[in-house]
């Protein structure tokens, strides 16, 4: 009985001092996410990549869940113009713009110039070595960031609704005119 005692005394002990020693006792618990307002059952985006011409209009969001094919098609054109690599884009991340044009009044024909997209590692790292702004640990990494611009309003404009979305990150680039966002913790950044 004894052997019992020390041992539920033991891990009782083992409970309450291993946080401490591990440093989570001293870190504030992390806020919940916040509440985001409900978007329509149908969602569509226009993404076109200015460069290439090429175009994806779709209704990625119907019928209570993601469309697999639209998703697709997102997948492709915000592959790495780089190496030609396709990766999955989070689905949030259309949620994101969808939401910012559906808060700004825009239709949901509007077109998005995409810059960036899907970037790979190999990408990531060349353009880190040449661009102080690029992160090292970027999302776009992570099919989770976007790089656009929308000639229908203004970057800075739209930037600024971005972030107070709570959404992720978002910040305009004025050197280059573009706005980022990405579905990453809510955070902004500056930026030249």
């Amino acid at each position: 009985m004894v052997p019992a005692r020390r041992l539920i005394l033991s891990a009782c002990l083992a409970a309450a001092v291993l946080p401490v020693l591990s440093g989570c006792a001293s870190r504030p618990p992390e806020p919940p996410p916040p509440e985001l307002p409900p978007l329509p059952g149908l969602r569509r985006v226009v993404l076109v990549h200015p460069q290439s011409g090429e175009r994806a209009d779709v209704i990625y969001y119907h019928n209570g869940g993601y469309d697999p094919r639209a998703m697709d098609s997102v997948n492709l054109l915000l592959r790495d113009r780089n190496t030609g690599e396709k990766a999955p884009i989070d689905p949030a991340l259309m949620d994101f713009l969808f939401d910012l044009f559906y808060r700004t009044g825009l239709p949901p024909t509007t077109e998005v110039q995409v810059l960036s997209g899907y970037r790979s590692p190999q990408t990531n790292a060349r353009l880190v070595k040449v661009n102080s702004q690029a992160a090292r640990e970027s999302f776009h990494m992570q099919g989770k960031a976007l790089d656009f611009r929308v000639p229908a309003l203004p970057g800075p404009a739209l930037a600024e609704i971005a972030k107070t979305m709570q959404r992720g990150g978002a910040a305009f680039y004025p050197g280059t005119g573009h706005i980022h966002i990405d579905t990453g913790p809510v955070r902004t950044w500056k930026t030249r």
